[in-house]
């Protein structure tokens, strides 16, 4: 049996991005009138095979991905399938040596982070890697471009035939 992109999109759970496998929730829509199609931060505005270069990056830091998806997730903080998922976090934080992501925790030197400054962080730390691996932004890298510098251009490495 064979699956069609509609029973990809039937398949997956409502609350997740549009591109197809991705594990982030999905929050932003180019639509102004309601969407079924809701993106990432990572896929928002991106088109073709860059989707799916994204989503296998993705996959390759599901440790950090996963964090993402459940600060976002459990927004009910005290549940207790809330203190489950952040312990699991703070495990995989480690176990990665990233202590810098943990959350900071209110003590008596200081308040504590919010959780939105914390999922901030978490973010920012998983676009940095998703462009250190040049899925984002694949044209910022040196190595692409022409001598001299600037944008690449392909204009003339494409050949076409106009009438005269």
């Amino acid at each position: 049996m064979t699956h069609t992109h509609e029973d990809r999109i039937a398949d997956r759970p409502q609350h997740l991005c549009a591109a197809y496998g991705c594990p982030l929730i999905g929050s932003m829509s180019s639509s102004t009138s309601g969407s079924t199609e809701w993106w990432c931060f990572a896929h928002f505005g991106v088109q073709g095979a860059q989707l799916q270069a994204i989503t296998t990056e993705l996959r390759s830091l599901e440790w950090l991905a996963q964090a993402v998806h459940d600060v976002r997730f459990h927004d009910k903080p005290g549940t207790e399938a809330s203190r489950r998922a952040f312990a699991l976090i703070e495990h995989q934080l480690a176990l990665h040596q990233r202590p810098d992501l943990l959350w900071i925790r209110p003590s008596t030197e200081h308040q504590g982070e919010k959780r939105f400054r914390w999922l901030e962080r978490l973010e920012n730390a998983l676009k940095a890697m998703l462009d250190a691996a040049g899925v984002l932004n694949p044209s910022s890298y040196q190595a692409t471009l022409p001598i001299g510098g600037g944008a690449p251009s392909t204009f003339n490495q494409v050949g076409f035939d106009m009438p005269m």
